[in-house]
């Protein structure tokens, strides 16, 4: 404790150290001890967890953001990617649930908020048609645009199915006055974006391999 004390000091007298601790406190812990910023679509009756910090509920059909629980009636983005399919055990105890998780960064307000969100059922076709139409940009010639670098509008819609009535997103890529995509021109941020596909990537990739074992688990318990 007395050496840890000491080097303490030693660091307090050293600003430019005492900055580069404290601008890269996060670095490579990003996950320990927090909780999946996941982002969803609030369905009254059925998204009972969701609270607003006063304790109310979110409204109908509004994203909710779990990790600071705060609702967004539309939201503008960039998504950073969509996973690869997967099975898992969905609500009301469902087996076997087609999943694929997107993720994105939340930009309506002061600062950049990473997101995951679980797409199924009903809302998968409007991904996929998303992506089809974010393809023609990323395979773009002479410079083909990332999909991150893209700015997107997410907007709910109810539709009728038939289960009922369901929430689902639109995704609208956002056009600047010249009838171009609206895309990110600052390096800083695009580098920032670009890491954050990696860090996310690989957040990703532990949700689905720690879903796919529990339902292999759940599918074949003696194998």
């Amino acid at each position: 404790m007395v050496m840890a004390k000491q080097t303490l000091d030693m660091i307090r007298q050293d600003k430019e150290l005492v900055d580069l601790y404290n601008a890269n406190a996060d670095a490579g812990s990003e996950h320990l001890a927090s909780e999946l910023p996941v982002l969803k679509v609030h369905a009254l009756g059925k998204s009972t967890e969701n609270h607003l910090p006063d304790g109310s509920e979110p409204n109908d059909g509004w994203f909710f953001y779990k990790k600071t629980q705060q609702q967004y009636q539309y939201i503008t983005a960039h998504i950073l990617s969509i996973s690869r399919p997967f099975r898992s055990e969905g609500i009301d105890g469902k087996k076997n649930v087609f999943n694929q998780l997107m993720t994105g960064i939340i930009t309506n307000d002061e600062g950049n908020k990473p997101f995951v969100m679980y797409v199924t059922g009903t809302k998968l076709e409007r991904m996929w048609n998303f992506g089809k139409a974010a393809a023609k940009f990323v395979r773009a010639k002479p410079i083909a645009i990332p999909l991150f670098a893209l700015t997107i509008r997410l907007t709910t819609e109810k539709i009728d199915t038939k289960y009922g009535k369901s929430w689902v997103i639109n995704f609208e890529i956002v056009i600047d006055e010249n009838g171009s995509p609206a895309v990110v021109t600052d390096k800083g941020k695009f580098e920032f974006l670009r890491n954050m596909v990696d860090m996310l990537g690989e957040t990703v990739e532990n949700i689905i391999a720690a879903k796919e074992s529990k339902e292999a688990d759940v599918l074949e318990p003696n194998a």
